[in-house]
């Protein structure tokens, strides 16, 4: 009879336990931007920032006829791109930012077989590319890609 009565006791408790520990886990899931806010971002801006006009321009990617137009790097944070794969794709969104002392691109495209494609791209001062990740939304999956200056 004690059993019993310690098991309803517990079994409560145990409950309990387990919601909490599964509202825990669903918390933890990451749902900011990539590049997260611009402001966060500038507030993290270098002592000696490389000058963000250094994006302004056309980019070609090292492994295929795909590239990149940079035009416009405001401040705050937007920035006017194309894409062109070699045909224009949609670029539904184009920021940049200060990250960990280097400019920092991200590049969002919506398009027939682009729905969300992103780019997530450095620029490297001493080799003067454009490096990052390339998430192909289609297909799920993940590159490193690079891009260099056209001129």
């Amino acid at each position: 009879m004690k059993r019993r009565k310690r098991i309803k006791i517990m079994l409560p408790a145990v409950f309990a336990v387990m919601i909490f520990s599964c509202n825990q886990a669903g918390e933890k899931i990451e749902t900011r931007d990539p590049v997260d806010t611009v402001s966060e971002k500038l507030s993290k801006s270098p002592v000696n920032p490389i000058d963000k006009n250094i994006l302004n321009g056309n980019w070609k990617r090292s492994d295929a006829d795909y590239r990149i137009e940079i035009s416009g790097v405001m401040d705050g944070g937007s920035m006017k791109a194309g894409y062109y794969n070699p045909k224009s794709i949609n670029v539904s969104r184009a920021n940049w930012a200060y990250t960990d002392g280097l400019l920092r691109v991200f590049i969002e495209l919506r398009d027939e077989n682009y729905p969300g494609s992103t780019y997530d791209l450095y620029y490297f001062p001493g080799t003067g590319l454009l490096a990052g990740k390339y998430f192909q939304a289609m297909e799920g999956l993940t590159f490193d890609v690079e891009f260099t200056r056209q001129k």
